[in-house]
């Protein structure tokens, strides 16, 4: 007789997906009451005209934005998290939209919780590299909040979470808390379309380590499992054709909402085991590198290196992505499946490995980020994959 858990879905944003729908974001935030919202996003976004697109919904129907504060860094530092939350003080404003990726939807949210928990230094609510706020002490943070992203990936815009960067150590930190995920997501594929190939697919990869680790939990149960291999499904489907065709909007659109599936998918396997984002997450801050590309080295690398946890669902895994099981030993399928994500990594122009150069004393240190990071909490990584994985996805000097 399998254990019988207790388990959950909680899903609280509403999600509104389909192209242009961008549209129904100034009246959504009216019929909250807001006249003065407060916009973040990124630099990058500004120059290639994408907030410009958001921008033209509110001044085409009367509607206007009080500030943009653009200044989000790579993986959220706290610093301008702090920054922000000021700013947003200052300009008066009284609704929250977040424009970009993962890192701008993360820095949304943390400002929401500063803000909604009356601190003017984030550090005052960080202690140790997880930080959890649970029912019923945590309250609703009272700040009308949307999100809009503009990659597909992390699945930002309907977590309860965000991953923040300790700017002096170089290391995450992960924020838990049930009122911190927007009120309303908008998924317009449109906004994406000026992505290229690469900022396509690393996002993407990202969200296929969320459907993996979900399906792979050690805590399954059906919700998950849905989520999980129907998000896997749509982004190995129509990945490719957005590399082919960025101007695919049907493809791009299934994207969207394969990230947000997968992200609802790994939190409601209850993070039982996350090995990729354990890699992704240690060794991407310490070499600033993209959390996309971090998760798209890793995923193939980890899955290879420890066969133990997958192989216990591997076919199940694999039927689903039309791969062919019957006759085959589990280990077998396993390899099929590495294989295809190997391939769906060149497809995608992505290496296998990562450029990065380390001596033995780095190499060290990189073992050790691993060994620590947050991400690993629920399921310790054995020290001999942490090697044979480092040592696979790095340039030994």
């Amino acid at each position: 007789m399998t254990e019988q858990r207790i388990f959950g879905l909680e899903f609280t944003t509403v999600v509104k997906a389909g192209p242009g729908c961008r549209v129904l974001v100034p009246k959504t935030f009216a019929d909250q009451g807001c006249e003065r919202i407060a916009m973040i996003t990124d630099k990058g976004l500004v120059d290639a005209g994408v907030v410009d697109q958001v921008l033209d919904v509110f001044k085409a129907q009367g509607a206007s934005i009080a500030g943009i504060f653009d200044g989000v860094r790579q993986d959220n530092d706290m610093r301008g998290i702090n920054e922000c939350a000021r700013w947003y003080q200052e300009i008066g404003a009284d609704g929250l939209l977040g424009v970009g990726g993962g890192s701008v939807l993360d820095t949304a949210k943390s400002v929401k919780v500063m803000l909604g928990l009356g601190v003017e230094d984030m550090n005052d609510l960080v202690e140790g590299s997880i930080v959890r706020y649970k029912r019923p002490k945590a309250k609703p943070l009272g700040i009308p909040h949307i999100s809009v992203p503009t990659t597909a990936g992390t699945g930002a815009e309907v977590s309860q979470g965000a991953a923040l960067m300790d700017g002096e150590s170089n290391k995450k930190i992960l924020m838990f808390h049930p009122y911190m995920n927007s009120d309303f997501a908008f998924l317009d594929p449109e906004l994406t379309v000026s992505l290229p190939p690469h900022l396509t697919a690393e996002p993407a990869f990202d969200a296929l380590s969320h459907s993996i680790e979900a399906f792979f939990t050690t805590r399954p149960n059906s919700f998950a499992d849905a989520l999980a291999l129907r998000s896997a499904w749509l982004i190995v489907d129509n990945l490719p054709l957005v590399v082919k065709d960025g101007h695919n909007i049907e493809a791009r659109g299934e994207l969207q909402i394969a990230s947000a599936m997968a992200c609802v998918a790994t939190v409601s396997s209850g993070l039982g085991a996350t090995p990729i984002h354990n890699f992704a997450d240690a060794v991407g801050p310490m070499y600033r590198l993209a959390h996309g590309l971090a998760n798209a080295v890793y995923l193939p690398i980890v899955m290879k290196n420890l066969p133990s946890h997958y192989l216990r669902r591997i076919k199940t895994f694999a039927q689903n992505l039309n791969i062919p099981t019957e006759v085959k030993a589990d280990g077998e399928v396993l390899n099929e499946v590495v294989a295809g994500f190997v391939s769906l990594q060149a497809e995608c122009g992505i290496q296998p490995r990562l450029d990065i150069e380390v001596d033995g004393d780095q190499l060290r240190e990189v073992h050790s980020a691993v060994k620590e990071d947050p991400a690993g909490m629920n399921f310790p990584l054995p020290d001999d994959v942490i090697s044979a994985c480092l040592e696979e996805s790095l340039i030994i000097k």
